[in-house]
């Protein structure tokens, strides 16, 4: 009986050490959870969604998660995918993310970037760490870091906390939370890209005029076979890609996957040569990627549509999410009167603006017209003007009145019902201040004061949003804008007098 309880004892205690020891290591390792470039969200993410719901899973490098956008597929055709990528993934990584993809979905296609046909005998330790470390621990990860890892770094992949020992001091709460709390990806595995982007209509004719072919390197062609012959023996179809990047020199590498893919009786959809594209492009850029993609499949396989189905009922925020975020890239992408002002006007954006002007320069009568239109305001610069205006969803709903027509008064001035609980606007000595609270779609408060001196010299056109000033205080308008949805400030701009009323951001 004591030996019993001696052994019970000496497995207890090791099993705790053991416990120690893997909730030690999985605090300290790193985590990409940050911005675009968030591969522990994304592969996370996957692991968190129900087996057996997705039709295609999309795999390869970081070229592949900022080009294809599931929520477009889903929106558009009714198709459930995945991006499971990681940043610059060599073929030999994509193989075991595939086994992995196999496994736990079973989907009908997998489609494959080839981006990383270029392929060294191996890639950097970080880059390997990136795609290899959020992968929970199976056979398949063991046989990934044997093929993928030089002998003698293996050790920090078995172990990570052989090399992560040393970040305790940079532990944050986010950190923390990604060790052991996994949720679904909104985008699921898809990062936006929000920038304003230049593209052509089509390819770049250097590109679709590249004829010359570069052999793919062994490595790389071996583990591409073994893609290939994986599938088969998984009887899930393979679609070879290349998203577009515009580099007509790499697309001497993808005329030969193009012919080896011939070869193999393989499918290879090129979009290098059908699209303009770069490393990572921008949102609007990926929602016609994704839709070239979408058409691509539909006309090669067959899918349920799914968006009828109550049980993918959940996909629909993951399209909000996604229309949010284009919204956002496609204000920020807006670069004259005409085409910025009624992007402002669309549902889900608390807009802040004051006007002040110290110049001699006027607005024309079409630019306060088109104002006023675009809004439903009654803003008149005529006379030493002060002016502010909060505008929700399109509608106005509160705005300041010439200085000189407001009431000499210490009492509030509330020109809309709906917010006359807390809305203000004041007149002292030929400014103008607007005080108010609102919430966003998330419950977070804001408090907003904005503020406008007129034609004082070195006057103010001040927007303050919980404390901190969002105007740039020029002669003309000044804009705040901030999304409800997303709860985050989308820019701040305004159009100067100064320079013709070019639009300026921040």
């Amino acid at each position: 009986m004591k030996t019993f309880r001696f052994i019970t004892k000496c497995i207890c205690f090791f099993l705790i050490i053991a416990i120690l020891f893997v909730v030690i290591q999985e605090n300290l390792r790193d985590k990409w959870a940050e911005g675009e470039y968030d591969v522990s969200v994304k592969v996370d993410g996957f692991y968190a969604e129900e087996p057996d719901t997705l039709d295609v899973v999309f795999v390869g490098s970081s070229q592949m998660y900022a080009d294809m956008a599931p929520a477009v597929l889903f929106d558009r055709f009714g198709i459930t995918s995945y991006d499971f990528c990681a940043n610059e993934q060599p073929l030999w990584v994509s193989y075991y993310y595939i086994k992995e993809a196999v496994k736990r979905q079973h989907p009908k296609v997998i489609v494959l970037d080839v981006f990383t046909v270029y392929g060294d005998d191996y890639e950097q330790e970080g880059v390997m760490h990136i795609n290899l470390d959020d992968l929970p621990m199976s056979f398949n990860k063991l046989c990934a870091i044997r093929d993928g890892v030089p002998k003698d770094l293996r050790y920090s992949f078995y172990f990570p906390i052989a090399k992560y020992h040393n970040t305790w001091t940079d532990l944050y709460e986010n950190k923390v939370t990604m060790s052991f709390y996994h949720e679904k990806d909104p985008n699921k595995g898809y990062s936006p890209f929000i920038f304003a982007g230049d593209y052509e209509d089509g390819a770049k004719k250097e590109v679709v005029e590249q004829t010359d072919k570069e052999p793919i390197p062994d490595r790389a062609k071996e583990w591409l076979l073994k893609i290939i012959e994986l599938c088969r023996d998984e009887q899930v179809e393979l679609v070879l890609t290349k998203t577009p990047n515009g580099n007509a020199d790499r697309q001497k590498l993808y005329n030969s996957v193009e012919e080896l893919a011939a070869q193999q009786g393989v499918r290879f959809f090129n979009m290098n040569t059908r699209l303009d594209g770069q490393a990572h492009i921008n949102i609007i850029q990926a929602e016609k990627v994704s839709v070239m993609m979408g058409e691509y499949l539909c006309d090669q396989f067959s899918f349920e549509d799914k968006r009828q189905d109550p049980a993918y009922a959940s996909w629909y925020d993951s399209v909000s999410l996604f229309n949010r975020q284009k919204s956002k890239c496609e204000i920020i992408s807006a670069d004259s009167y005409e085409e910025y002002l009624p992007l402002l006007a669309r549902e889900g954006y608390d807009v802040f603006i004051t006007y002040k002007n110290e110049t001699d320069q006027e607005l024309t009568k079409e630019e306060i017209a088109f104002f006023n239109q675009t809004f439903g305001t009654t803003f008149d610069p005529a006379g030493d003007t002060a002016y502010c205006a909060v505008i929700e969803d399109g509608k106005t709903v509160l705005e300041s009145t010439n200085p000189n027509e407001v009431p000499e008064t210490d009492e509030a001035v509330v020109t809309n019902e709906s917010v006359a609980a807390n809305g203000t606007v004041e007149k002292a000595d030929g400014s103008v201040t607007m005080k108010l609270t609102m919430s966003d779609n998330l419950q977070k408060t804001l408090d907003v004061v904005l503020q406008s001196d007129g034609n004082k010299t070195d006057g103010s056109a001040a927007i303050l949003v919980n404390g901190t000033d969002f105007s740039m205080n020029c002669d003309g308008f000044n804009i705040a804008i901030y999304d409800k949805y997303l709860g985050e400030m989308v820019e701040m701009s305004a159009f100067d007098l100064n320079d013709n009323m070019k639009l300026s951001r921040k």
